[in-house]
């Protein structure tokens, strides 16, 4: 069993690393596709990949009927609104930002487990919640209290924030499923779906595929493709069915620090007293909460034995 929750922990570092270098990624390439185009390309080919190598090791395909409705809603809020927001957030805000907003996802995933799975907080997890919220305030007004009197906030961090209650919403879902059905399936179909609704969503918008992309363009295409779709997106699923949802949200500690690293480096953005304070809230809320022996979460890790 110690072998399984080591080798889980191991998937659960290595899809956060690739998700830290994302917006990194994803930053350029904005010059030459809408977030709705990027998106719909990522899974198509995503979801393409997926289906085959679903087919080759489990010979099916087409998802049973009765998972239709949660698989669906686990494509809406995981692959269309949590990339598309979170791609549309990078247009008006920076990937220091996007990665440190993305830090809150342990918290929002305890506050809807809490509410929708019926799982205990206690007092101090209630203070890492505040806490966390606290510094995310702090960064989308940019620490203007005049700010948040006149409800002036950063159009991008907003969106980034949203797209992370769309991940919990996917993770919080994902882990119900998976317990009747392999990850590559779950991940293969839940990409499907949001596939088919970004394709509606792009008819309607009336997008269209950026005619001369780049090469540039094309390779981070394929990392979104590869990197963070296909192995990333199984890899958390196989860490989530293991560990549950709450205890694999910590990982995701590890985004903001190499989206930070990464983005100084290759981007040339610079990171203020402002993201430094804000993160450490935010960081500091994420460990309150999350930390067992704080938190009392114990019983509840150990459940899932």
């Amino acid at each position: 069993m110690e072998n399984i929750y080591n080798a889980s922990y191991l998937l659960l570092v290595l899809a956060a690393t690739i998700w830290g270098a994302q917006p990194v990624v994803v930053k350029p390439l904005l010059q030459e596709m809408s977030p709705i185009v990027i998106t719909l390309t990522r899974y198509v080919g995503v979801s393409a990949i997926l289906l085959i190598i679903l087919f080759i090791k489990e010979k099916r395909i087409l998802p049973p009927v009765r998972c239709i409705v949660t698989l669906s809603l686990m494509g809406t809020a995981g692959i269309a609104l949590n990339n598309t927001l979170q791609f549309a957030g990078l247009q008006s805000s920076t990937v220091i930002n996007c990665t440190l907003v993305s830090a809150t996802t342990p918290v929002i995933t305890a506050i809807l487990a809490s509410v929708f799975l019926k799982e205990q907080l206690q007092a101090v997890q209630w203070g890492g919640i505040i806490i966390s919220v606290s510094g995310v305030l702090f960064l989308v007004t940019h620490g203007s209290v005049e700010a948040i009197s006149n409800f002036s906030f950063n159009h991008g961090d907003i969106l980034f924030f949203a797209s992370q209650v769309c991940w919990a919403i996917y993770s919080l879902l994902g882990r119900k499923i998976m317990m009747e059905f392999s990850p590559l399936a779950v991940t293969a179909w839940a990409g499907a779906a949001g596939t088919i609704l970004m394709c509606i969503v792009a008819l309607w918008d009336g997008t269209t595929a950026a005619a001369d992309i780049t090469t540039t363009g094309m390779l981070s295409m394929s990392y979104l493709i590869f990197g963070g779709g296909v192995l990333a997106m199984t890899w958390w699923n196989c860490g989530v069915k293991v560990v549950g949802p709450s205890r694999a949200a910590v990982f995701t500690n590890i985004m903001p620090v190499v989206g930070m690293i990464l983005a100084v480096l290759f981007l040339g953005e610079q990171i203020g007293w402002r993201e430094i304070v804000g993160g450490l809230w935010i960081v500091t809320g994420v460990y309150l909460t999350t930390n067992p022996q704080l938190s009392g979460q114990q019983k509840e890790a150990n459940s899932y034995s």
